[in-house]
């Protein structure tokens, strides 16, 4: 009987040594994979603002205004003269889309201001001034194709552009006056490339070139009194160039719409 009361007690004292050695052993650990790191994708509307400078390509040229006969109203060669600098800025909108896996392709609208002029005396009649204008707000549409590296996009723009003209001939003197200045809009085209950079997962900055064209010249119809006849004057406009710098601002287009922007 000693001897299994002495086994007894051994066997418990164990067995309280090791509820104590677990008490003090605590709980084991739980390990969790640590969560993924969020891929950037270019994918997804953006919004953003931009301010650049604008000049022209070479001279703007204003004929002679001629009447309806097209007997010039006064002799020398056509008016030559240089539209300057403008500063433009404005916003864009636009949407983006990767594939493959480092291809993007998108839209981009732009509308901003412009104010780009010029104007020059005629050698045969100093009084007879030829103007033009591109000054007021201009629309862009184009398509975007560009190549990323992770966070930075490069690509390639061409769409086309509206802008808002104003030109022809004014001459103030009494008994001979000339106005053939006229306001059109002329849509031509836009083609350039540009750097974009995304410094987050929603913000970007951009350095963007774009060329203006307008193929197409513009004739304006007005009035010359003495005697009082109808005139035309025809102006060739030269292409315009484009440097700006944007910030965008990217966001969740199908959570937009649902009205759960992230």
């Amino acid at each position: 009987m000693r001897k299994i009361a002495v086994l007894l007690l051994a066997a418990a004292g164990v067995s309280l040594a090791g509820a104590a050695s677990a008490a003090d052993l605590g709980t084991a650990p739980i390990y969790r994979k640590a969560p993924p790191v969020p891929v950037f994708t270019w994918t997804g509307g953006y919004i953003g603002g931009y301010v650049g400078g604008a000049f022209g390509a070479n001279d703007v040229v204003t004929g002679v205004p001629v009447t309806g006969a097209g007997a010039p109203i006064f002799a020398g060669p056509a008016a030559s003269y240089n539209y300057g600098s403008s500063v433009i800025g404005g916003y864009t909108s636009g949407y983006n889309y990767q594939f493959a896996p480092n291809w993007v392709i998108g839209y981009e609208g732009e509308t901003g201001y412009i104010g780009l002029k010029g104007s020059s005396t005629y050698a045969g009649s100093a009084t007879s001034i030829a103007t033009t204008r591109a000054e007021g707000l201009y629309s862009l549409w184009a398509a975007r194709l560009g190549y990323a590296f992770d966070r930075s996009l490069i690509y390639v723009k061409a769409g086309g552009a509206l802008v808002d003209f104003e030109t022809g001939v004014s001459n103030g003197t009494p008994g001979t006056h000339i106005d053939t200045m006229h306001t059109k809009y002329r849509l031509g085209y836009a083609i350039g490339g540009g750097w974009e950079y995304a410094f987050d997962t929603k913000w970007s900055v951009k350095a963007e070139y774009l060329y203006l064209g307008f193929d197409n010249n513009i004739t304006t119809t007005g009035n010359f009194t003495g005697p009082p006849i109808q005139v035309f004057t025809t102006t060739s406009l030269p292409g315009i160039h484009t440097a700006k710098v944007g910030l965008n601002y990217k966001f969740d287009m199908l959570g937009y719409f649902l009205g759960i922007v992230r």
